[in-house]
């Protein structure tokens, strides 16, 4: 039975109609008479969506009890004995309920096109394996429910549903995708601006992967080798001098006006004379700092090798430096003219450079036994040696024999032989055996031979020299494929040499991997249950059913090689490679390890210390209100009300206290485990610092404020910035002077709007300041809780993108120094 097709729906976000466009595809196919039903659908109660399904049949679904509640599942099972043409399935990332046949819808739809029927179903960028952690940077929430990258990418075909983030917002705050009372939350929230746009470029840059990789496996099934535009990829060839500072930060300039993706590429020879003791350190930080890719490659021709490096990874553009012109030594020119001559459809970009050669630069030793400017070479030494040697050997014809003389002619004939290979060794020989014949055997000046045994003499030396010139030539081959293969085995030392503790520094070695023995694509497959999954992937995701050679690295690793042939040596080689492969990730997983341990010990260090340090400030104000509450309910109601007043008044400020310092181990707590985002808006910092000041006690202390009207709006999170500058004030009212009033200054800077608060106290000592500013430090062991609140106050100014920092105010006292930057809604603010 063939295998069902699949159709995904690709939304940007929710809401952008999904939905609504399967439904409508599965009615038209069933107007044309297609066998359709509704496997599982979630309109979530939209008027319009739920229109969609008019008369469609709809599999009902099964229910399963879990924890007490009833919650219903899609039943595959019922599909599957309904056997229809198409089924919709609605939601592909789902996790059903415990209990039932697949942990994952996604595996309920394997199921149904395993049974040979074609599948309809909708999926979101958020939910797609791959970009999990780029979405919870972008919005703040982590997606629980994920689907596998190559589950979508696998399907026939892909549709993106988008609207513009205003256009969804419009659907939004019309009702259209969720409920009144979700609506405002929703809009500042996961529907902002800011998301919605990246949401959208993200789900376009995948789907674009996807395209590429499409458009890859149609040039290969069509035997295509010409390069289709259809992105940007510029490929710059350095070779370890100073100019290759210049051509990079150019092409990073073109890279960044066209949006291309950036590749430097380093040729070594097979003979490891050239190329190989460069130095590529500095082109190798650059390529990280402009985020390009760094190649290196074993192959003679350098021209050659950046041709078809371009051409495997699809590039549009090259670009090298020249800082010469063709002299009579290279009449043919050099690398960039036989780049011209082979990249008739690729653009060249030829930057005129001034370098001295570096020391570590050899001349290339020119041993191609294919070359023609070897063969040609060949050709003329033994058209003007030959008749030289001739010469010398007539004028002492009468001191030699005739075995000497055949010597003579058999070791020029090798010599041509390695220099210009068989054919110039053959021709050498046919040309030797007649002048020996002409000059040296009797009768002279003659092709006659006279005597029977001269005769054997002549043809065995034919026979010989032609036998010795194959085999010298054999034996250049095989020299260069031994410097070829140390050549290999040093790249691949060089990229094993880079593994490192991160996840990242594996694609580098599959790069490597991949450039030495040419492979279409190298992947790291990872164990998920039953099956193997992509983990790294250098070059196209593999493709199913293509030749392809595996070597198993532990039990949940494989190291896979796509359309590549290879021998036992080479075989031996990757196996090795594999080997380490599989140490790094080791390495990698105990460093992970560890430092997880490490992180964990000290935390639970500052937790500990943070408990000791705040339960002094925890059992005082408890003692206070105790003594109070139990004076209250001695009996005393004869105690004047005046008493019993104060007494009152002391609890209640006991209880603020209290409820100050717990809100802050909140914070604090929030902060260590990252549950605080910033909900960007546009704000006025006048209006903020009236907020601010509403929540503080005040206690009769006189504020002085000096916050100019025609200060600039800026965008903030007003919850963040409120807090932070009750906290500064609250604590500046704590400790200055009840006679000194307490200066709240503000003014515009460049790029920043900063808010200054102003005490005349006792002070702050450096290590204090530090500790708060720094709440990991071990001096922050030893503070007491109060400086709890501006240890949380910090952190929020500088989650928002600002500054904080303390300085000495001119008199005495302390100057709280609060620095927002004016960012724009879109913007995302750093953190210091």
């Amino acid at each position: 039975m063939a295998r069902g097709l699949l159709r995904v729906y690709l939304g940007s976000a929710p809401g952008v109609g999904k939905t609504y466009r399967m439904l409508d595809e599965g009615y038209r196919r069933r107007l044309r008479g297609t066998d359709v039903v509704i496997g599982y659908v979630e309109t979530h109660q939209r008027p319009n969506t739920d229109a969609q399904i008019r008369d469609l049949e709809v599999v009902a679904r099964v229910a399963r009890e879990y924890r007490g509640a009833e919650l219903e599942e899609m039943d595959v099972e019922a599909i599957l004995r309904r056997a229809p043409e198409v089924a919709l399935v609605d939601e592909l990332a789902h996790t059903n309920v415990p209990g039932s046949t697949n942990e994952k819808r996604w595996q309920d739809v394997e199921a149904l096109l395993e049974a040979g029927i074609d599948v309809i179903t909708t999926v979101n960028i958020q939910h797609l394996e791959s970009v999990n952690d780029v979405v919870d940077k972008i919005t703040g929430i982590t997606q629980q429910e994920t689907v596998p990258d190559a589950v979508v990418r696998r399907a026939e075909q892909i549709e993106l549903v988008d609207v513009t983030p205003e256009a969804l917002r419009r659907r939004m705050a019309h009702g259209n995708i969720y409920a009144a009372d979700k609506i405002d939350a929703s809009l500042s929230n996961y529907f902002r601006v800011g998301n919605l746009g990246a949401l959208r470029e993200l789900a376009l840059l995948w789907l674009a992967d996807r395209v590429e990789d499409a458009l890859q496996q149609y040039q290969d099934d069509h035997d295509i080798d010409q390069t289709w535009e259809t992105r940007e990829r510029l490929i710059v060839g350095v070779a370890g001098t100073q100019v290759d500072e210049t051509l990079l930060r150019r092409a990073a300039r073109i890279a960044s006006r066209t949006g291309a993706e950036l590749y430097a590429v380093h040729v070594v020879s097979a003979d490891g004379l050239h190329g190989a003791g460069a130095d590529m350190a500095l082109a190798r930080g650059l390529v990280d700092e402009f985020e390009g890719q760094y190649q290196e490659i074993v192959d003679d021709n350098v021209a050659n090798a950046l041709v078809a490096f371009a051409r495997s990874e699809r590039g549009t553009q090259i670009l090298l430096g020249a800082s010469r012109a063709p002299s009579a030594a290279r009449p043919f020119g050099g690398v960039v003219e036989k780049v011209l001559r082979h990249s008739q459809d690729l653009d060249v970009h030829v930057i005129a450079v001034r370098a001295e050669r570096p020391d570590h630069v050899h001349e290339r030793r020119q041993n191609r036994r294919t070359s023609w400017f070897r063969r040609a070479s060949g050709l003329v030494l033994a058209a003007v040696s030959m008749p030289l040697l001739t010469l010398i050997l007539t004028s002492a014809r009468s001191n030699l024999s005739l075995s000497t003389e055949f010597l003579c002619y058999l070791v020029l004939v090798l010599a041509l032989a390695t220099w210009g290979g068989v054919v110039v060794g053959l021709v050498s020989a046919v040309c030797a055996s007649a002048l020996e014949n002409y000059y040296f055997v009797p009768p002279l000046h003659t092709l006659r031979i006279s005597r029977p045994n001269d005769v054997v003499s002549v043809i065995a030396f034919l026979v010989f020299a032609a036998g010795a010139s194959v085999l010298m030539s054999r034996f250049t081959r095989r020299s260069q494929e031994a410097e070829r293969a140390r050549a290999e085995a040093q790249v691949l030392a060089a990229a094993v040499a880079t593994a490192g503790t991160s996840h990242d520094d594996l694609l580098p070695l599959l790069d490597s991997l991949r450039a030495v023995f040419d492979a279409s694509s190298v992947a790291l497959l990872t164990r998920d249950g039953e099956t193997w999954r992509n983990d790294v992937v250098s070059g196209p995701a593999p493709r199913e059913g293509a030749p392809s050679e595996i070597f198993p690295i532990d039990d949940e690793y494989e190291l896979l090689l796509q359309d590549v042939t290879l021998d036992g040596e080479a075989r031996g080689l990757v196996s090795a490679f594999s080997q380490r492969v599989g140490a790094g990730l080791r390495v990698m997983s105990s460093a992970h390890a560890a430092a997880e341990f490490e992180v964990r010990a000290e935390n639970n260090a500052a937790r500990s210390s943070l408990l000791r340090s705040v339960s002094h400030d925890l059992r005082d104000p408890l003692t206070t209100i105790q003594f109070k509450v139990a004076a209250l309910l001695d009996g005393s109601s004869s105690a004047p009300a005046l008493v019993q007043r104060e007494r009152l008044e002391a609890v209640d400020v006991e209880v603020k206290r209290l409820t100050r310092l717990i809100n802050n181990l909140i914070d604090v707590g929030r902060l260590e485990t990252g549950g605080v985002a910033p909900q960007l808006v546009s704000a006025s910092l006048q209006d903020l610092l009236e907020q601010a000041l509403s929540t503080v006690d005040i206690k009769g202390r006189t504020i002085d404020e000096d916050v100019p009207s025609t200060l600039p709006r800026f965008t903030t999170d007003p919850s963040m910035a409120e807090r932070a500058i009750a906290i500064v004030v609250g604590n500046a009212l704590q400790f200055g002077p009840v006679k000194e009033p307490v200066r709240i200054a503000a003014g515009a800077l460049d790029h920043s709007l900063e808010l200054l608060v102003i005490d005349r106290g006792p002070g702050m000592s450096v290590e204090r300041r530090e500790a708060i500013l720094d709440p990991t430090s071990k001096s922050r062991r030893e503070n007491r809780g109060v400086d709890l609140g501006l240890t949380v106050a910090s952190s929020f100014v500088r989650m928002l993108g600002g500054d904080f920092r303390f300085e000495d105010t001119p008199g005495g006292g302390l100057t709280v120094v609060m620095e927002f930057p004016l960012l724009h809604v879109g913007d995302t603010p750093g953190v210091a």
